[in-house]
Order: structure tokens, then sequence, then C-alpha cells
């Protein structure tokens, strides 16, 4: 049996999520799923940690970033995966339009806004506790959007599933099934209830029903999602499908410098050594210490091999402007 779990949210997360984002993904590995998803709260910053740690494993699920965008004006929270490189830019660009507005640590979005920055992103609404909420969610999208269904031991999952099924149908769309994990072994769940404690202010005597009703909220074997699922097999199943339209990974971006303008006939790296020159000339009239030749060398063959003079011959222009 194959499964993606998609709805992760790390102790990037602050304060929600009880698990480092490696954790997860290392647990996805001893559990052979096919892929994971680490999207956190209005952030990317859990999927740099989850993609260092995926780099070490021999057999590692396919690993996929993504965002859970809550929003201000009531639309239920949406899971956004970017298929590509471009639709992760327009990712970024949508989560920085909400943290923008802002204050520091926050992030203010409305159901707008995703409309216009939706480009290339592959969406998942999570559906609230009255499933008929989610409609307007999904009818703003026309594609590339499916509704959550999770089965999570709280008595009326049968009933649950049975109302999401009926929703996805009327508005066209696949049911697909998540965990929505907070941690990635049970034994997290003490430390989940006390960083909910600390979020909401409250002691775990006075918590009552801001806790988590059970300890399932963490990654379980695919054949586990299947029994969960059997009277829905088809929700399992298309977490493999919404996995495999994705080609975007973490290892596609990279330090992009500003292409400054160099005098004709010179390379980025020739105009920066006869700055460079100029500038220790002007340091030392007298004559350039060897040691301090030496560094400047060094430092220049760093750059050259790096191929990143154009950030220092930014950095030199701002230094310039600066300075009148």
């Amino acid at each position: 049996m194959s499964y993606a779990e998609l709805a992760v949210t790390t102790n990037f997360s602050f304060l929600r999520g009880a698990s480092h984002p490696g954790e997860f993904v290392e647990r996805a590995g001893q559990l052979a799923y096919t892929a994971i998803g680490i999207a956190d709260r209005n952030s990317l910053a859990g999927v740099v940690r989850a993609y260092e740690q995926w780099k070490k494993l021999e057999n590692p699920p396919k690993l996929l970033v993504g965002a859970r965008l809550v929003f201000r004006d009531g639309t239920p929270d949406i899971l956004a995966y970017p298929k590509n490189r471009k639709a992760y830019g327009w990712l970024c660009r949508l989560l920085s339009i909400g943290k923008l507005r802002a204050e520091k640590g926050d992030c203010l979005l409305d159901l707008k806004d995703l409309q216009e920055n939706r480009r290339g992103l592959l969406l998942i609404v999570m559906p609230p506790a009255d499933a008929k909420r989610a409609l307007p969610a999904l009818a703003a999208f026309k594609s590339d959007v499916w509704l959550a269904a999770s089965m999570l031991y709280t008595g009326e999952d049968r009933r649950r599933l049975r109302d999401l099924k009926a929703v996805a149908h009327a508005a066209r769309v696949p049911l697909i099934a998540v965990n929505d994990a907070l941690y990635h072994d049970p034994e997290r769940r003490d430390l989940q209830d006390v960083v909910t404690c600390i979020r909401e202010h409250v002691t775990l005597q006075e918590a009552g029903l801001k806790l988590q009703a059970n300890a399932e909220r963490h990654l379980k074997p695919a054949d586990e999602m299947a029994r969960l699922f059997s009277a829905c097999p088809e929700a399992v199943a298309e977490t493999v499908r919404f996995a495999g339209k994705i080609t975007f990974t973490l290892a596609e971006l990279g330090q992009r410098y500003p292409r400054e303008p160099v005098p004709r006939g010179k390379t980025a790296d020739q105009h920066l050594r006869a700055l460079t020159e100029a500038g220790l000339r002007w340091r030392y009239p007298a004559g350039v210490p060897p040691a301090v030749a030496e560094l400047a060398e060094k430092e220049l063959r760093f750059i050259a091999d790096g191929q990143i003079a154009h950030y220092f011959l930014t950095v030199h222009d701002i230094v310039k402007f600066a300075r009148g």
C-alpha cells in the first residue's frame, strides 16, 4: 500500500507542532511513504531543515515543499504546494504579501490574495467542523483543488467522512486523505499539550477542549491509513497521485545575484580584481603588505570559483552610492 502524508505541521509552526522537520522526514522514510509534505503555518521555514535530513537518508520519500495558508476572513486553512519552480515563486510572493501587512511574526491573508497569486499551486482545503463551510473555498478555484479528510478517532469519523464525500461530490473535487500530523510519534503528544497551553496561556488543568482529544496526530503506516479509509480507499490513492503532480524540489534553488554591469571587454571577476587592486593601492600607498596581498588573492580566487563576483560588485556600488 502506498501513501503520502501531505498535512504536516512542524515545530516551525510556533507553539503548534511538536516535532522537528527532520524527525518527520526520517519517520516517513521508516514508514516507506511515497512522499511527505511539510506545510507549516503561513511559512516555508521548516522545509529547509526537512531537506537537510532528507539528503542524509538512503531511500528517502519524495519531499514536498508547501505551506499551510491561514486566513483572516473566515476561509478554512488551505495547504498550498507549488508544482514547479515558478509556482514556488508565486507561493513566496503570496506569503510576503501577508507578512508585509502584519506585525513581525504574523501573516494576514485573505482568500482574494490566494486567488490572485495561485499560479501553479496545488491546493488542499482543510475543512472545518462543519464540512459544508468548505464549499466557498472549493468553489473559488476551478482546478487543482482537493478536499482533505482525516480520521482522528473522535467518535464521529464515519459521519464526518460521509459528509466530506458529499461536499466533495457537490464541488466536483477529489477527496484526499490526511492525518493532519502535529508530531512524528505518539510519544510527543505530551509535548504538544504543553506547547498548546503556552500558546493559549492556560495550565494543563485549565486547557480542557483546547487540547487534542487523543494522541492520533502522528504519522501512521500506510496500511493503517488504508484501514481507516476502508470506506473511501480512493482518498488514500489520491495522495500518491497528488504527489506525482509535483516536480519542484529545493535543489532547484540557488543564490542568484543581480547582474551588475561591467566595463566593456571585462568579466565580472576581472572588474572586481581591478577595483580590489585600486583599493589596495589607495589603502597602502607605500606598498601593499605581502600578507594582505596574499589574503586578497585568496579571496578573489574563492569568489571566482563560486561565481559570485556580481554580489561584491553590487555591495561596492551600494557603498559608493551611500558615500555620495
